[in-house]
């Protein structure tokens, strides 16, 4: 009965002893961590740049918006249009009544490219909007049609071939604004692919 007593104290022992990690299984698991986590930081990163480059679509989107409908507003309040040239780049002129003036070109700065939307009275500035449109070309056109004057705001857009993904690229790649001068409501936007 005593060596029964003692092997079974020694199989008692042996159970409740913990068994360790072995040196193999803790660098396969360091590992396969080190795969999952490099895996999430980079899907995190794409997901990122993603939503950065679909928010800057929408906030252009935004801003052609309302570059349109602020642009159709001041062409048919205005009494007359003109195109002229100031430092290499063309200006839109709209005289309203009494030396009032709305002059739309465009700028640049460290942003990107831009229109400009200033209102001036007796030549001091009044009011100043920028619209931010990066990577753009602009041209102003004035039609004389059946004693009407229309006035248009071409906006050109290269292509952007900076990604794969045709869901984050713009649609179109020509803008064209028109109004009618002195002639409230009466407008048109044409928009070319």
């Amino acid at each position: 009965m005593k060596i029964l007593r003692s092997k079974h104290c020694i199989n008692q022992l042996t159970r409740s002893i913990p068994h360790g990690v072995s040196l193999i299984e803790m660098l396969l698991m360091i590992s396969l961590i080190s795969v999952i986590f490099a895996v999430g930081v980079t899907m995190l990163a794409f997901l990122m740049r993603a939503e950065l480059q679909g928010t800057a679509r929408i906030q252009k989107s935004f801003n052609l918006q309302r570059l349109s409908n602020q642009f159709r507003e001041d062409v048919a309040v205005a009494r007359k249009a003109s195109i002229s040239t100031e430092d290499n780049s063309e200006i839109l002129k709209l005289n309203l009544d009494a030396g009032s003036n709305i002059v739309y070109s465009a700028g640049e700065n460290r942003n990107g490219r831009f229109i400009i939307r200033e209102k001036t009275f007796s030549d001091q500035s009044i009011s100043r909007n920028e619209y931010q449109i990066t990577e753009l070309r602009l041209q102003f056109n004035i039609e004389n049609l059946k004693q009407r004057q229309i006035a248009s705001l071409k906006i050109i857009i290269p292509p952007d071939e900076s990604s794969e993904n045709d869901t984050i690229k713009l649609p179109f790649r020509n803008f064209d604004f028109e109004a009618v001068v002195n002639q409230k409501h009466s407008f048109a936007m044409r928009v070319e692919q």
